[in-house]
């Protein structure tokens, strides 16, 4: 490689001692600024578009030594009028099967590379070689510098083309650029999960990008996502996902926002078969539950986890491999706190749920095309709702002793709102001991030691297994609970107030609270000595 370094040198050195010097009328400071990553990638683009990324391996090589860095391309040979005119290009009837398109990556690059990044810049082909300089036109009677090529003409013609910038040295800045361009044998591409024409998803390798590889903001993970056939994204994920007939239509964007990933990622996963989309889906796992934060969210996965399980859905035996492999999944789709029976349903399963001795995962709506069930569906089957009943004829005598404790306990409540009837929870398996419904109220609120009642309970329900003889303190607390949300739900700061004035007026009363103890439990004696003769 450093003999072929060397000729390489020596034969542009002497076929660039008699040239023509030709401006291409490109002003020195047109106010452009590529980095060294992007200037040597639009000249690397070049090269991969000659010889067309499945031939990147056999035709495409280059040499790094004492300062020089020369690309090769094998079998390829072009005019160098190409390279004089801005948006001429020779991919232009064929732009969706090449990286660019624009008609002026040399140029710009060229004009970069020299001004800014004091590179010697020389290209090769057919019959000619060029160097890159400046040279001094007037426009309008003004003195101007335009990029410009000194050009060696009329040598025997060669079935390749390179390239040479100096000095060069930076071996991690040409790995990253080399790496950035879409090939299988790229050592970042992992195995192969889909290929087609126009998309590819791959696992990611062990191997770790190199420093300046393009990237996400606040979204560097391993995964990259390539579009033209050029790495423009990452995100966290351990895949690769490519979209070819992605058109890049802003030539100074060098990465993708997140959205802009996102969106990159669902068209390619849609485009996938049934048996890569269960692939895909298993390392996204963490995603299945997903769901938009507000109306329009863009970097939502809630879209990409939609479309893959479209995809297996299509398939009868992928769908059923899904279900045996998944068997614990419900569906919980999204409910609006301000839909109260539906959110309170769904406090009730979620409780039910933590409670459950099965193991469940929850999933986005888009798993019924799977054929699971919703939470709430499985809550019900196993009785984990609480469907209330009106209490048995002992249950109401424990019922009216939790009343009148509560008329001496804080008479100034129940002086502005009488207490709601009192209901049983019919299921002992229902994931609440107690409930109540919230019914807001209009017109003049009225007040509790300054707090606003808000609602009108319809009933308060409680567990028949509270009203036992040694459960009087538990029956006591969830009774007065329920009767805080009055004042407000579980997380707002009136209910949690009324909690402490009935928590400070229940310690304050302690000797009241054992006397009605005594009486709890002496009338759950006397209720089982009934029941002994009745028997």
């Amino acid at each position: 490689m450093l003999d072929e370094q060397a000729s390489n040198s020596e034969t542009i050195a002497k076929e660039t001692q008699e040239f023509e010097l030709v401006s291409i009328n490109l002003i020195y400071d047109y106010p452009v600024r590529w980095s060294r990553f992007k200037t040597l990638r639009d000249f690397v683009q070049n090269f991969y578009d000659a010889v067309h990324w499945s031939e990147w391996d056999n035709r495409f090589s280059y040499t790094l030594a004492d300062g020089i860095l020369t690309l090769k391309a094998q079998d390829v040979e072009f005019s160098y009028d190409w390279l004089l005119h801005i948006g001429a290009s020779t991919k232009r009837e064929t732009a969706g099967n090449y990286a660019g398109h624009f008609g002026e990556g040399f140029k710009i690059a060229a004009l970069c590379g020299v001004r800014d990044h004091h590179w010697t810049v020389k290209m090769l082909s057919r019959d000619w070689a060029l160097e890159v300089v400046t040279t001094d036109i007037t426009v309008d009677m003004r003195s101007l510098k335009s990029l410009a090529y000194k050009i060696k003409s009329g040598q025997p013609v060669r079935r390749e083309a390179i390239l040479q910038l100096s000095p060069f040295s930076d071996k991690t800045l040409l790995d990253s650029v080399l790496q950035s361009f879409y090939y299988p044998s790229n050592p970042l591409f992992g195995q192969p999960i889909w290929t087609s024409a126009t998309c590819a998803v791959y696992g990611r390798s062990q191997e770790q990008k190199p420093f300046g590889y393009p990237k996400t903001d606040r979204n560097d993970g391993s995964g990259i996502v390539f579009a033209g056939y050029q790495a423009v994204g990452s995100f966290e994920y351990p895949l690769i996902f490519c979209l070819h007939d992605y058109r890049q239509l802003d030539r100074e964007r060098n990465a993708f926002y997140r959205m802009n990933v996102i969106d990159l990622i669902r068209n390619t996963v849609s485009r996938l078969p049934a048996e890569a989309s269960v692939v895909v889906l298993q390392v996204l796992k963490n995603r299945w539950y997903d769901r938009p934060r507000k109306k329009y969210d863009f970097e939502s996965w809630h879209g990409i986890v939609s479309a893959l399980i479209k995809n297996i859905a299509a398939s009868a035996e992928q769908k059923a491999l899904w279900q045996q492999t998944y068997p614990n999944l419900l569906v919980a789709n999204m409910v609006k706190r301000n839909d109260l029976p539906k959110y309170n349903r769904r406090r009730q399963a979620l409780d039910w749920l933590r409670q459950s001795e099965r193991s469940f995962r929850l999933v986005q709506e888009a798993f019924l095309a799977l054929g699971y069930p919703t939470l709430e569906a499985v809550c019900e089957q196993c009785d984990g709702f609480s469907v209330t009943r009106d209490p048995d004829a002992s249950e109401q005598e424990r019922v009216e002793m939790l009343e009148q404790f509560t008329r001496l306990l804080v008479p100034d409540l129940v002086a502005v709102m009488p207490l709601p009837p009192c209901k049983i929870i019919k299921s002992e398996k229902a994931a609440w001991r107690g409930m109540t419904a919230c019914i807001p109220l209009s017109g003049k609120i009225s007040k509790f030691r300054g707090i606003a009642i808000r609602y009108r309970l319809p009933y308060v329900a409680l567990k028949s297994s509270l009203l036992h003889s040694a459960n009087f303190g538990t029956a006591l607390s969830t009774y007065l609970h329920e009767l805080a949300h009055m004042f407000g739900g579980d997380r707002s700061a009136s209910f949690s107030q009324v909690l402490s004035e009935l928590m400070d007026v229940t310690l304050s009363n302690v000797r009241l609270v054992a006397q009605w103890q005594e009486q709890w439990e002496s009338h759950g004696a006397s209720m089982s000595e009934q029941a002994s003769n009745d028997e």
